[in-house]
């Protein structure tokens, strides 16, 4: 299927149809089975759009969207790296910054966006054959088109933040049209995207509002993201021209992520675990924690097979051997002692973020030297966390942590710094209790051993050289540091920057002879984008044009 053209779409529906389960422990997706439904049979009544909408979810646990691509999406920066020097390799192409118009995975991942979005237009053009014959019926209508628009919002945000301007297209496709579809300016989808967030949280329900919380989309959840929507929008993006810039209002967008972070926090749906440790078990347990784990992806490999499973937990976990009881660690992600240090001592979340371990075939933890650190790796997703043999050596279920309170707390900061030239009280509570579960306290105790005050920041810039670093400890590995570092404009600094750093510890013995590749490869003005898929631009006879340098 080739997506922004759109020129394949068949005239039937691919449905997945989801079992609920009774286990509140259990993903709304815990099962699947594929049906095929002509369109002008289907929407009859909320069962079918139910698995219309729910069908369409399945783009966000493909291995091209969140099961392994995002993973290697925030590689290389100053956090984390990809295992290897070299080029030649899928993965490490994209994450060492060796990239080129006919990567597969930038395919794969472009068709399976443009395949939800047209899968929610699709059920958009439908809905109205909806039976809504009482209340309830017409609840649970308002409910799925909320979600739908849910999933469009989320494809087309990845698709701006990675390829920029983008073909953008509302209505379903149909093989008689024109699929040629050129770039649009993103702010214009920037508006499609706030829009669908904001009419997907005015109809659903806060997480604990609902009688058992199977992992749907939340009002929470589009609260957050909306957030994040502006707070990128105010950032910085490679435009067309070749030039880093962000918008002559960008001032308004971050009013807007403190309006909305505000509604967030005080409507005290959300709050933080205590402990920074058990937010991750809880994903390798597959214990939902909706308080502070917002939105989750979800993946499901009942029976071993690789089919919606993802390499979480394995691309970006401790090294574990194969024949280990826990199922192969790949353990591709890798970080440093550089990493490492970010952390001050006491911090409690360097335990957690960082493995500076592997585990062998007899299951024993061998400590990797300091001198070694290249090859130590992310620890938040752990094979021997997860409960029970492994059903595939590879592929797993563990979720994608899309959206945590955390995150919001931190959006608010940020957002009030570059609004009112300092934090206010709330902004201040919400470091403080960021940081204080960071160091083993109950976050929403006040404690003055470790709180900060308003003379702590003495200046707008240093609050914003924190926050660039505690969005490092805290949200590290998480998907989040490319994609700050882009729309700070501070990418390529910080990659030239940890390129002398790591070389010259290899360069007195710090460090084993290493390469560190994306000091290589990475380009300025080019890399802040990934390239449109070769095939579109040709298919389209030039109608898509490439983005900058490409």
């Amino acid at each position: 299927m080739k997506t922004s053209c759109l020129n394949n779409i068949k005239q039937f529906l691919l449905l997945t149809s989801i079992l609920l389960t009774i286990n509140s422990c259990s993903d709304f997706l815990s099962e699947k089975t594929y049906d095929f439904y002509a369109e002008e049979d289907f929407y009859s009544n909320i069962s079918e759009l139910e698995l219309a909408v729910n069908g369409a979810f399945e783009v966000l646990s493909q291995k091209m969207t969140y099961g392994h691509f995002m993973l290697v999406t925030d590689c290389d920066t100053d956090l984390s790296h990809i295992k290897g020097s070299g080029t030649g390799q899928t993965a490490r192409d994209l994450g060492h910054y060796n990239i080129y118009t006919a990567h597969t995975w930038i395919q794969e991942a472009w068709m399976y966006y443009y395949s939800g979005i047209d899968r929610v237009n699709r059920i958009m053009r439908n809905a109205e054959r909806v039976a809504l014959p009482d209340e309830q019926a017409i609840a649970d209508y308002n409910r799925l088109i909320a979600e739908a628009k849910f999933l469009r919002a989320i494809c087309y945000f990845d698709l701006v933040r990675m390829w920029g301007d983008v073909p953008f297209k509302l209505t379903a496709s149909n093989k008689t049209e024109n699929f040629c579809v050129e770039k649009m300016d993103r702010e214009i989808v920037y508006d499609q995207i706030i829009k669908d967030f904001e009419e997907a949280a005015a109809f659903l329900p806060w997480h604990d509002e609902v009688t058992q919380y199977e992992g749907r989309p939340t009002k929470g959840a589009a609260l957050g993201l909306l957030a994040r929507s502006y707070l990128y929008r105010a950032g910085y993006s490679l435009r067309q021209n070749g030039e880093m810039e962000r918008p002559n209002n960008y001032m308004d967008y971050y009013k807007k992520v403190k309006e909305v972070c505000a509604q967030i926090i005080e409507s005290h749906h959300h709050t933080l675990n205590d402990s920074y440790e058990r937010v991750f078990r809880n994903v390798c347990e597959n214990i939902m924690d909706p308080s502070e784990v917002m939105y989750e992806v979800q993946f499901y490999n009942p029976s071993g097979e690789d089919e919606h499973s993802s390499k979480i937990g394995s691309y970006n976990s401790p090294e574990i051997d194969r024949n280990s009881s826990y199922g192969l660690g790949n353990s591709f992600i890798k970080t440093t002692h550089f990493a490492y240090d970010l952390y001050e001592v006491g911090d409690l979340r360097r335990e957690t973020a960082i493995a500076t371990f592997k585990i062998d075939a007899q299951d024993n933890v061998i400590e990797i030297p300091r001198n070694q650190s290249y090859t130590w790796a992310p620890g938040k997703w752990r094979r021997n966390w997860i409960p029970g043999p492994p059903k595939d050596l590879e592929n797993m279920d563990i979720n994608f942590i899309l959206l945590r309170y955390s995150d919001i707390l931190l959006m608010y900061a940020e957002a009030v710094n570059e609004v009112e030239g300092h934090l206010d009280d709330l902004g201040l509570e919400c470091l403080n209790q960021v940081r204080r579960r960071a160091y083993g306290f109950p976050p929403m105790i006040a404690n003055t051993e470790i709180d900060f005050s308003t003379t702590d920041f003495a200046s707008p810039q240093d609050v914003r050289d924190y926050i660039m670093l505690e969005r490092a400890r805290e949200l590290c590995f998480e998907g989040f540091r490319r994609f700050d570092l882009i729309r700070w404009n501070k990418l390529a600094e910080v990659l030239a920057t940890f390129a002398d750093k790591f070389n010259a510890a290899v360069n007195d013995g710090t460090l084993k002879n290493y390469v560190w590749a994306a000091g290589n490869y990475f380009q300025a003005g080019k890399h802040e984008l990934y390239p449109i898929p070769e095939y579109e631009i040709r298919e389209t006879k030039g109608t898509l044009k490439q983005n900058p340098r490409y």
